[in-house]
């Protein structure tokens, strides 16, 4: 019979990761962002994650619910712990490269 070790019960290297502390006026600006129609998906599920995050939720878990890569996850929850306004950090950021060459609204034709 093989030894299996105690590190295979948690299947995952490392030390479980702490749950993401917020305090009552973070969650509640988080827990904004996730109501329908009032944002983009991509902001309601960063939302989503720091919340099941904070629920004690492990990284890997909430990126298996959520249905994104386990670095996403982490990327997401670092950038709103190291954040001074941890709500404006779930917009997403400017994007680089070439501006449009369309306007977004259309031309009447003459």
């Amino acid at each position: 019979m093989i030894d299996s070790g105690p590190w295979v019960a948690r299947a995952r290297p490392g030390p479980p990761a702490k749950p993401l502390s917020l305090s009552r006026e973070q969650r509640a600006a988080v827990e904004a962002a996730i109501r329908p129609g009032k944002t983009e998906l991509r902001v309601a599920r960063r939302a989503q994650a720091l919340l099941l995050m904070a629920d004690g939720v492990s990284t890997y878990d909430t990126a298996k619910l959520i249905g994104v890569h386990v670095r996403t996850v982490f990327e997401w929850r670092e950038r709103f712990r190291n954040a001074d306004d941890p709500a404006a950090k779930l917009a997403d950021a400017p994007r680089s490269g070439r501006p449009r060459a369309l306007s977004p609204t259309p031309t009447p034709r003459g």
